[in-house]
C-alpha cells in the first residue's frame, strides 16, 4: 500500500515541499489538494524536494503538469529538487522533466530559482 508524507517549509518567498514516499493514483489526489492549499495561500514559486520519493506514477505526473501549468498561467512554476533515478526516468519517459527546471538538490533549487 502506497503512502506520501508532505512537509512544507517557507523560505523567503518559495514553499518548499518535501514529498516522502510513493505517488500514485492512490496518493496523488493527497498532492494535489496540498499544492493547491499552497497556491491558494499565495504561493507562486514551489520546489518539490523529491528526494526521498520512492516512484511515482502517471497520475502523479498529472498532478504535477496541471499545477504546473495553473501556475505558469499565474507568472509561477514548480521546480523538483533531488530525484533518484527511478523517478527521474520515470518523468523522463513522459516528458515531464523537458516542461520542468530540474535541481540536483534542494540547495541548488533554492539558490537557482
Amino acid at each position: 500500500m502506497a503512502n506520501i508524507a508532505i512537509i512544507e517549509k517557507k523560505e523567503a518567498d518559495k514553499v518548499i515541499l518535501h514529498v516522502t514516499g510513493e505517488i500514485d493514483a492512490k496518493t496523488a489526489p493527497e498532492l494535489k489538494v496540498k499544492l493547491e492549499l499552497s497556491i491558494g495561500n499565495g504561493a507562486t514559486k514551489i520546489i518539490l524536494d523529491f528526494s526521498e520519493l520512492t516512484y511515482i506514477s502517471s497520475a502523479g505526473i498529472g498532478v504535477l503538469n496541471s499545477i504546473q501549468k495553473y501556475l505558469k498561467e499565474k507568472s509561477g512554476e514548480i521546480v523538483l529538487s533531488g530525484l533518484t533515478k527511478e523517478v527521474k526516468d520515470t518523468m523522463d519517459l513522459m516528458f515531464f522533466t523537458k516542461k520542468v527546471k530540474v535541481f540536483p538538490d534542494l540547495e541548488g533549487a533554492v539558490a537557482g530559482f
